[in-house]
């Protein structure tokens, strides 16, 4: 067994790490950027199992890490404790993958909902770290039927956000119950929050 499987293997049986990641995912394909392994992490009824290799279900999102990120994620629940340093460094790890799933899903793809919902075709976003500064800015735009991701602020957006770690984490468990439920009601639920969330959250028509 790999170092890496063996880390990921303890942290499935971890029940804070389990309890963090709540909400956010039922399957996840993980790769090891430096070892070239695979795996799968499937949430379960007890918590969570690590599976060698990338099974054939559609996972929740795709995302890379190197080895030395298991190993600073298995330190960060060491002590059952996720302060906002360690917070902010994951949701970062976690916020483009996060990102392309919603753009993926079929909410996003239906030109009539995204209409309806008055999703923003061209918005800005920046993680926020626990001083407050914008890091990890991204620019989405929605071009030819496509969602594109581009790092970096370009263009003049309908809307910029800046998000803490908390909230988006918030607002992907409610994206994630509304894909599981897998109903137009669940998304409509969601459309509702979005829309008063949006006039309330830090967001802003950039200049």
């Amino acid at each position: 067994m790999s170092e890496n499987l063996e880390q990921l293997q303890a942290l499935a049986q971890k029940k804070s790490a389990v309890e963090w990641f709540g909400g956010l995912f039922k399957r996840v394909h993980l790769e090891i950027a430096d070892t070239g392994e695979k795996f799968t992490i499937i949430r379960n009824a007890e918590g969570a199992e690590v599976v060698p290799g990338f099974q054939q279900d559609k996972p929740n999102f795709v995302i890379t890490l190197e080895s030395d990120n298991i190993r600073r994620l298995t330190a960060v629940f060491s002590d059952d404790a996720v302060d906002a340093q360690e917070e902010y460094r994951i949701v970062k790890a976690m916020l483009k993958p996060c990102l392309r799933a919603v753009l993926d899903m079929g909410l996003m793809g239906n030109k009539t909902l995204m209409d309806v919902v008055k999703v923003d075709k061209h918005w800005q976003e920046a993680l926020l770290d626990p001083e407050g500064n914008e890091d990890e800015k991204l620019t989405v735009v929605y071009v030819n039927r496509q969602w594109l991701i581009i790092p970096g602020y370009y263009g003049r957006p309908q809307r910029r956000w800046r998000l803490t770690p908390r909230e988006l984490l918030d607002f992907q468990r409610r994206v994630f119950a509304a894909d599981e439920a897998g109903n137009f009601s669940a998304w409509l639920d969601l459309a509702r929050w979005y829309v008063g969330w949006r006039k309330k959250a830090a967001a802003t028509v950039a200049a």
